[in-house]
């Protein structure tokens, strides 16, 4: 029944009666028995110890119901024929556990309240065994107040299914049936048992999809998969827009795995000199991640570093301006394009007239170019390069490159800021060192900065990876709420940086970085927290699947957004076909020059095919494009 025709149901009953489990309260579980899992999950990671209690609480459950001459039983009943030990420690964790899993049902709770407003008698009707007073404290502590009262079978003996626990309702109410109105979830015990109870029932849906990427499990899924995606799509409920859905299942559990991860390692390696730094700006969201995880004092430094920032430092410290040719994403590329992504405009060539300027060169290799060598060593370029020099070398002091073992946090990929870092530490000092903690790597990082040097949590270079496919559109998504940084300066005798303008600023963007934030706050006060594995495949899952197969909405809110890597791009904004029929070459040179090409077909084609299986097949093909 949809939430509106609900509404209008209200209007005709004096007396409202709802269900707990499925109606107000849900659980972050798949299955009512995956509770006694976490029960045994929680009590080994408390007491060290493994019990094999959910098989063993099943069973008590049923012999207790067999042996009953009543139509429902207590907890206390179920305990008293399971054949455990630390019965009395092991039932209190039971009743915990269900405390930490339970929460409102955030469509559910509106009309409620609107009952209670209105003035309505409201009770709560429900067949289970647990004591009372525990689910009044639940009730009260997720909203759910000014209910008359809570009729629970195990303190009557008697069931919604049979109809019993209606006529108590009436009974206790002094009120005709026909002025009760009954809401639950099952078909058979709030439905046709209200029916049996003589009164009106009016059934809703058990389970309401509320993610967008995640897909819902089979029922043979995994324990930790089907937890997972039942406490996403049931606490993603609360959140009204789609932006903060998004953001909460896609990127939080990227960020909150990923900064755990960051955090074991870290305590591993760490020495009495060590620094963990994250690295401006594409970790500016996991360092506030972080922050919420291990609090406002975690030893860690927010860096503001750039390959653009660093790469005068560098070719400072190799004493050759052709070293900056590493730091380029391979590629052909012309002078007068080598020129500009240095930071230098043509007006600054000694004699800007003896240079062939459209002339291209591979960028790993503008040390065998002479050309290049002369021009990148006009006296213009130079003293800029010295000057910018200065002030990053004394920033990058302060933050403790020269004094200190650096474990560096940052997404990775290539592994070229490790590369230029390490080159310029080792230029003042030998007996410091620099590891890489990364979120994936490449092909090329080993052999730049050495297969010792770096970890990586979600893939190598040696790792087919469906996140891998996907990181320009992750690198657009986790964008910090300031810009690059491009140089240095001296304020107040201390080095400060100097940033761009920020790119992308927008409410999609800043609602999609809020949910992830949100769910790092939720997920981290949560039960399950240590109770399920959240490993990089069920954490990246439904960012996967959004890199693969995006919906319209975030074709058009991200397609539109900004990349700039030399080139500055929208993310997936196709010309119309028409001008691609007349034009074929500029559909070649579009898709090449496209952040997120998937994206891009997606938004061309207009229909759902597996564009991502197809670009692949292409690339092996026709080889890569760059």
């Amino acid at each position: 029944m949809s939430i509106g025709f609900l509404r209008k149901q209200l209007n005709r009953y004096d007396v409202i009666s709802f269900d707990i489990f499925d109606t107000l309260l849900k659980r972050d579980v798949y299955k009512p028995t995956d509770v006694f899992e976490i029960v045994e999950k929680e009590y080994t990671y408390r007491y060290g110890r493994k019990i094999e209690f959910k098989t063993a609480r099943i069973e008590a459950e049923k012999n207790a119901r067999g042996h009953s001459s009543y139509s429902e039983i207590t907890l206390d009943e179920i305990y008293e024929e399971a054949d455990l030990a630390d019965k009395d420690v092991i039932k209190a964790l039971e009743l915990e556990v269900e405390s930490e899993i339970l929460h409102c049902n955030y469509k559910i709770k509106p009309i409620y309240h609107q009952c209670i407003k209105s003035g309505k008698t409201v009770y709560v009707v429900s067949d289970m065994y647990l004591p009372k007073r525990f689910l009044e404290s639940i009730l009260n502590r997720e909203g759910f107040t000014g209910y008359k009262e809570l009729i629970l079978s195990a303190d009557y003996r008697e069931t919604k299914r049979s109809g019993g626990l209606y006529k108590v309702l009436c009974e206790k109410g002094s009120f005709s049936s026909k002025e009760v109105l009954h809401i639950g979830d099952s078909w058979y015990a709030d439905y046709i048992g209200a029916k049996k109870g003589g009164i009106k029932g009016v059934h809703i849906n058990r389970f309401e999809k509320n993610t967008i990427y995640l897909d819902k499990p089979k029922d043979y899924t995994d324990f930790d998969r089907r937890t997972f995606f039942s406490y996403v799509n049931t606490r993603a409920g609360k959140l009204v827009r789609r932006n903060e859905r998004l953001g909460y299942e896609v990127l939080g559990p990227v960020i909150y795995a990923y900064c755990r991860w960051i955090h074991h390692n870290y305590e591993k390696i760490t020495t009495p000199k060590s620094k963990l730094w994250f690295a401006a700006r594409d970790m500016y969201l996991f360092s506030q991640a972080y922050k919420l995880l291990y609090g406002d004092d975690s030893d860690f430094d927010y860096v503001y570093i750039s390959r653009k920032s660093l790469r005068p430092i560098l070719t400072q410290a190799a004493g050759d301006m052709t070293e900056s040719g590493n730091i380029f994403a391979r590629g052909e590329y012309t002078l007068a394009e080598i020129i500009k992504y240095m930071g230098y405009c043509i007006e600054d060539l000694d004699d800007p007239k003896k240079y062939d300027l459209d002339r291209t060169y591979n960028i790993r290799k503008l040390k065998e170019s002479e050309e290049v060598k002369s021009a990148l060593s006009s006296p213009g370029i130079l003293e800029k390069e010295k000057e910018l020099a200065a002030g990053g070398m004394k920033y990058l002091e302060e933050q403790g490159l020269f004094s200190a073992d650096i474990v560096f946090a940052d997404v990775g990929w290539h592994g070229t800021t490790q590369y230029i870092l390490d080159r310029i530490q080792k230029s003042i000092c030998n007996n410091r060192t620099i590891r890489g903690l990364y979120l994936g790597c490449l092909d090329g990082t080993r052999e730049k900065i050495g297969e010792n040097n770096y970890k990586t949590f979600m893939f190598t270079e040696d790792q087919g990876s469906e996140f891998a496919k996907g990181i320009i559109l992750f690198e657009s998504l986790i964008l910090a709420p300031h810009g690059s940084t491009k140089a240095y300066k001296i304020e107040n005798r201390k080095v400060v940086p100097v940033l761009s303008e920020p790119d992308n600023l927008s409410s999609f963007l800043s609602d999609v970085q809020r949910g992830a934030l949100q769910f790092v706050r939720d997920y981290h006060s949560s039960i399950l927290s240590h109770t399920i594995r959240l490993d990089e495949n069920l954490s990246s899952e439904a960012f996967c699947k959004l890199a693969a197969s995006p919906l319209k909405e975030e074709l058009e809110s991200i397609g539109q957004m900004d990349y700039d890597n030399f080139y500055v791009n929208k993310m997936a904004d196709p010309k119309p076909m028409g001008t691609y029929m007349l034009h074929p070459k500029m559909l070649y040179k579009d898709l090449k020059y496209s952040p997120w090409r998937i994206g891009f077909l997606y938004k061309l084609f207009k229909v759902r095919l597996p564009y991502a299986k197809m670009y692949s097949f292409a690339r092996r093909k026709q080889g890569k494009m760059t």
